[in-house]
Parts: C-alpha cells; sequence; structure tokens
C-alpha cells in the first residue's frame, strides 16, 4: 500500500500540478485536465494569512456561531470542490475500491496545501483519519474550522456521497513553532465516541454549478497586463515548489474560487461578522503591499491581476476618489448574491498601502452584460 501512495503522490505533485495548473495566463489562474473527464476549475492564489486572521477573530469576537460557521462553509466548500473537480466516489468505485478515491484526493489536497497528510481508511464503517503535517492555516493555530474540518468533511462526505460525515479535530500537537494536526472524518454516531463537541451540516444541496456557464464566464481572454503569475515566479517573486507557493514570508494558497463566494454568502450573517471579514482582508492587501518593491500603481494592480482576479484597472483618480474596474473577475453563480466584501477588503489595502492614507472601497456596480463579470469600484480616502 506505501509504494502506491507513493506512486499517487508523485503523480499528483510532478504531473497533475505541474501541468494541470495553468499560471501562464495574464489574469487567470486555472486547474485543468483534459481526457476521459475534463476538468476545470477557476482559482485564485490567497495568502494563508487572510484565512489565519480571519479564523482568529471570528472564533475571539463571536466565539461558538464563528466556529459553527465556519465549518459549515468549509464542509459546503469541501463537497463542492469534490464536484467542481469530478473526484470519482463510491458511485463510481464501490465497496473497498472508493479507497484509491479517497487516497488520490488526499494525495491532491497533500500536493497544494501541505507537506504530508497520512491517512487510514475504514470503508465499511466510512471514517478516514487524517494527520495533517505542515497544513495550511492548522499548522500556525492548532485548529482550523473551515479547511482543514470542514473542508475535510465535505470532500470524504463527496467521495462516500453520505452527507451525514462530520470531521473533528481530536489532536494537536506542537512541535517547534508548528502543529499537527489529526482529524477524523466519520458519522455522528462514530464521532460521539471521541468527541463531545462538534459541529454538524447536513445541507449540501445546490452547491454544484451550471458547468457550461461556469467555463464560459471563467474563460480566459486577452487583458492589458502582459505578465501572469508564472512570470512572477520566473522572475522570483514567488516560489513554487512541490505544490507549495511563497512570498517572502508568506505562503499563498491555491484556492477555487467557489470558496471565496461561499465564505462570503455564509458569514455575512451580522455586521459583526461583515467588518471581520473586510479587516481581515484589508491588513492582507496591506501585508502583501509591504513585501513588494514597487511604488507604481499600474504596477501593483498588474501583480494583483496575476494572482488570478482578472483585469484589475485603475480608470480614474481625483482628489479623494478613486475607481477601478475589474473585468473576467472570478463567477460563480453566486455573482450576485455578495457585497465582495473579501475583494473589497483587500482592494483597500492595497490603496491604502500604495497613497498611505486610509481608502475604502464600496460595494461596487456589477454586470455580465460582455460575457464576463465585470466590477466597477469607487472608493474614496478618509478626511
Amino acid at each position: 500500500m506505501k509504494i502506491k501512495d507513493d506512486i499517487v503522490g508523485f503523480y499528483i505533485k510532478r504531473f497533475i500540478m505541474s501541468r494541470g495548473f495553468i499560471i501562464d495566463r495574464p489574469g487567470f489562474i486555472s486547474f485543468r485536465i483534459s481526457g476521459k473527464t475534463n476538468v476545470f476549475a477557476r482559482q485564485i492564489v490567497f495568502p494563508e494569512s487572510f484565512f489565519i486572521e480571519l479564523e482568529k477573530k471570528a472564533v475571539e469576537l463571536i466565539g461558538e456561531e464563528g466556529k459553527k460557521l465556519l465549518y459549515s462553509i468549509g464542509k459546503k466548500f469541501g463537497y463542492s470542490f469534490g464536484a467542481v473537480g469530478k473526484f470519482e466516489n463510491i458511485k463510481d468505485h464501490p465497496g473497498e475500491k472508493v479507497k484509491d478515491c479517497v487516497v488520490i484526493a488526499t494525495k491532491f489536497v497533500e500536493g497544494v496545501y501541505a507537506n504530508e497528510v497520512a491517512y487510514e481508511i475504514d470503508v465499511k464503517n466510512r471514517i478516514v483519519d487524517y494527520t495533517l503535517k505542515n497544513f495550511a492555516i492548522c499548522r500556525k493555530l492548532g485548529y482550523d474550522f473551515f479547511l482543514a474540518s470542514g473542508g475535510a468533511a465535505g470532500l470524504v462526505s463527496w467521495i462516500f456521497q453520505d452527507s451525514t460525515i462530520e470531521g473533528v479535530l481530536y489532536e494537536s500537537i506542537k512541535t517547534g513553532d508548528f502543529y499537527t494536526c489529526k482529524i477524523k472524518c466519520a458519522p455522528k454516531p462514530v464521532l460521539q465516541k471521541i468527541a463531545k463537541d462538534f459541529y454538524t451540516e447536513t445541507n449540501l444541496e445546490g452547491l454544484a454549478q451550471d458547468e457550461q456557464t461556469y467555463r464560459t464566464l471563467n474563460q480566459e481572454s486577452p487583458i492589458q497586463y502582459s505578465k501572469s503569475f508564472q512570470s512572477y515566479i520566473n522572475s522570483g517573486v514567488f516560489t513554487y515548489s512541490k505544490g507549495l507557493i511563497t512570498y517572502g514570508n508568506e505562503r499563498f494558497l491555491p484556492f477555487e474560487v467557489s470558496g471565496l463566494f461561499l465564505l462570503e454568502r455564509g458569514l455575512s450573517v451580522n455586521n459583526k461578522l461583515k467588518k471581520i471579514i473586510f479587516d481581515a482582508a484589508f491588513l492582507t492587501g496591506e501585508n502583501i503591499m509591504a513585501n513588494y518593491n514597487s511604488t507604481d500603481v499600474n504596477d501593483l494592480l498588474e501583480f494583483l491581476s496575476a494572482l488570478g482576479w482578472g483585469e484589475v484597472l485603475l480608470f480614474k483618480s481625483q482628489g479623494k476618489k478613486y475607481n477601478v474596474s475589474v473585468r473576467y473577475f472570478p463567477w460563480t453563480k453566486w455573482y450576485a448574491d455578495v457585497d465582495y466584501i473579501i475583494f473589497r477588503g483587500l482592494l483597500s489595502g492595497f490603496f491604502s498601502k500604495i497613497y498611505n492614507k486610509r481608502i475604502v472601497f464600496k460595494k461596487p456596480q456589477i454586470s455580465v452584460a460582455q460575457g464576463n463579470l465585470t466590477l466597477i469600484f469607487e472608493g474614496s480616502a478618509s478626511s
């Protein structure tokens, strides 16, 4: 079994991630595989620090409600990711054969989020135990309700086609500056034997995207910029090794765009949570700019575009007012259901750092009339 697992891991990291991860198109990042099953997933790369700050503040300021919401959103994202990525499941491979589906999905996640994800699989009882080493977010906090606990539960639920499977972090082991986190995914009666408290989310309906619309509105198109994410890797701004992306001391995570919309929809239930999202994104934008060696606004917006956001342009700057257009913004079917708090916060942090004054962008105007998602943002500087 160990030899087979190593071969799968090698295949995921050296073939899938190197050839399926499309990073040489200005304004666009995607995961694409053509073959018996065609897979397309629009991606962005986003700083790990955003998710760390979001989890910390949600837990500190909202408590149990924050944990429960993050878990619920994470499980929905994990399930949605399984669907968008067309991961094979127990319907395709019944019985013990489904174990291979778990292995492949696990190695895929390991290839972009961790140094190692060890696992034990009990198909009969639908149990998967994970040991996460240097896994994003959890490695620094010792907990992670969104990606590690919820995300794992959602992906395992997809593979077993069982919405009752939940995930719980039952042990964190700190070695040096980082934690190794242990997650158990299993049906509720099993988890009740090892954990007094864990969260549940069984409503996984309505998460699938219309594949043709998703592809059409996220398709790559020429933009005014020439630099892609690959350009910034080639120039040494980013490093990309064995699926792990770093920028200075910051780790960046490839992230299928449904997660952004699910996060914002799920956390926008009250103004306190909206502020937590905005503030985390604002700080992220400031920190990115603090580490980038340029003061030219167009150069900086080209850099932002290369992270997968489409074509980000400053088209008007007058006094304390700033207008930014974003063509080819990542689209999902929830595009009209959100206020774009995450991107507004990121953009506000960017501009505040560039101009050395607090600049805040409002909810954008939205259009899909040109066959892509276009957003127009208006920002203003504080007096």
